[in-house]
Parts: C-alpha cells; sequence; structure tokens
C-alpha cells in the first residue's frame, strides 16, 4: 500500500510538471518528452505493482486447517467398567 501511495504521488507531482504553468517556469530547461516518458513509466511501474499485489493475494498459501499429525484425545473412563 505504501508503494501504491508513493507511486500515485509521484504520478500527481509529474503530471502537475506537465500541466501547470507556475511549475512550467521550474522545468522550462527540461525537454517535455522527458516527462511524458517519465510520466508513462510511473503508470506502468503502478500497474506493475498493483499486479504483483494482487497476485500475493493469490498466492498465499494458508495451512491453518492442516493437520500433520492427529492425536486424538485419551478416554479417561478408560480401564473403569
Amino acid at each position: 500500500m505504501k508503494t501504491s501511495i508513493v507511486l500515485l504521488a509521484l504520478i500527481v507531482i509529474n503530471t502537475s510538471a506537465l500541466l501547470s504553468e507556475p511549475l512550467a517556469s521550474l522545468v522550462k530547461g527540461v525537454n517535455p518528452w522527458l516527462l511524458v516518458a517519465l510520466e508513462f513509466v510511473l503508470l506502468l511501474i503502478f500497474y506493475i505493482n498493483t499486479q504483483l499485489k494482487g497476485l500475493h493475494e493469490i498466492s498465499r498459501i494458508d495451512l491453518s486447517g492442516f493437520e500433520l499429525f492427529v492425536v486424538k484425545p485419551k478416554d479417561k473412563t478408560q480401564g473403569f467398567p
């Protein structure tokens, strides 16, 4: 979840650098295609991250109901008529 939040924040910051006028003066010397490529890479990383998280949830193995040795409790009335 933390990685997704960081990636979303980076995507928003990169998009705002591309589209907003005040931040455009800060990135005036930067080629806009570099920022577009960075935006695409961030979106791709976000997609891969969400897919791997879903894969992790699917591949989780629950062995809580698995009983390796089944031991029957001793009968307390054993030996008494």
